[in-house]
């Protein structure tokens, strides 16, 4: 996934001999970086932490695009629909704000502009970052692994587990999804299912934000590359296992989509679902992020826990978690192993 493919190109950038393990191919759509698309906004509400992380990981993602000619961003910013004045999205403005990013404070009528087709009667605002964006998250995590091999690292396809001990400086565990089955007395994540739907569309949602609705939940896109309008209910889904998971859609969760979309864009009511996709999260209790030595094994880190909201961060993640390995930095408290409480409100379906 991101978070291995992203952090193995960085310690081989720094001059590491690296091996990468994978199990799959990269970018298996068994993984939680095996989608079409992934929006990347700086939104967090009060926490700049990933704030800033989330606009460094920008930076990354375009210098990568760049330097390979590949395309995997597409520029289209990202709105925050607004029910209530004192919510996530309020508490992002001010935090954005702060941090210099730009962001645009719309009004319901104003935001109207933004779609072909938006219903915002029950809108308080609508929060725009216009330098935000969407992920191809599939391609991404692939270039990540071909520009890691231009740097020296060595892909290994194959299974490896603490048993195998590997013999090695550091080993990194950045299992992803099957963390827990790796390290099942470590670290506790909830594997859970998520259903997105994509629905077709004329060209005119080509190039429209994405968007995200906190209080809902959901989150998508307009149409992109020939895929049709995303819409994701994040509600929390099934627990599940990422190996033996049949990624069939729920006939359920296409109807809380439809109706969603009905909802909030009138023009899609009667669209066709052109695609599906199902995938699964690895959730955190509080959805920081999981990044600490084993607590037995000092040369042993894990690296996980990005609970539906990791993949934007995958190259500045990749920076931090190198300085953490090299000793440049002491790990965020926040990303310790052990008991964890409450909810930082980093993700859409917090809430839900």
């Amino acid at each position: 996934g991101v978070f291995g493919a992203a952090t193995a190109r960085e310690l081989a950038l720094r001059g590491w001999d690296v091996t990468l393990v994978e199990q799959y191919t990269p970018g298996t759509v068994r993984s939680g970086s095996g989608g079409d698309t992934r929006l990347s906004r700086a939104a967090h509400g009060t926490v700049e932490w990933y704030a800033t992380l989330s606009r460094r990981a920008r930076t990354l993602w375009l210098e990568l695009q760049e330097e390979t000619g590949t395309r995997i961003w597409e520029p289209i910013g990202v709105a925050w629909f607004a029910t209530r004045a004192d919510g996530f999205e309020a508490q992002s403005r001010e935090t954005l704000e702060r941090l210099g990013v730009p962001v645009e404070w719309l009004s319901p009528d104003a935001a109207r502009d933004l779609y072909p087709s938006l219903a915002v009667d029950d809108l308080h605002a609508v929060l725009f970052e216009p330098e935000a964006g969407v992920l191809h998250a599939r391609r991404a995590t692939q270039l990540l692994v071909e520009d890691g091999a231009r740097a020296g690292v060595r892909l290994e396809n194959c299974h490896v587990g603490p048993a195998d001990d590997p013999r090695t400086d550091v080993v990194i565990w950045a299992c992803g999804s099957w963390l827990p089955k790796v390290f099942p007395h470590e670290i506790a994540l909830r594997i859970s299912r998520r259903d997105v739907f994509f629905f077709g569309t004329d060209a005119s949602w080509a190039g429209t934000p994405g968007f995200c609705e906190y209080d809902a939940p959901f989150y998508g896109h307009g149409e992109i590359g020939g895929l049709g309008a995303k819409i994701a209910p994040d509600v929390d889904g099934v627990e599940v296992d990422p190996d033996a998971l049949d990624r069939l859609p729920s006939p359920e969760l296409e109807r809380v989509a439809r109706a969603y979309a009905t909802r909030r864009f009138p023009a899609l009511a009667d669209a066709p679902i052109t695609g599906s996709r199902v995938c699964q999260y690895d959730l955190t209790v509080d959805t920081h992020f999981v990044v600490a030595p084993h607590p037995e094994r000092s040369s042993w880190w894990l690296l996980g826990g990005g609970s539906g909201h990791g993949f934007k961060h995958g190259p500045a993640l990749a920076e931090y978690v190198a300085d953490c390995v090299e000793g440049r930095r002491a790990p965020e408290p926040f990303h310790a192993l052990g008991e964890r409480a409450g909810d930082a409100g980093l993700r859409t379906s917090s809430t839900a």
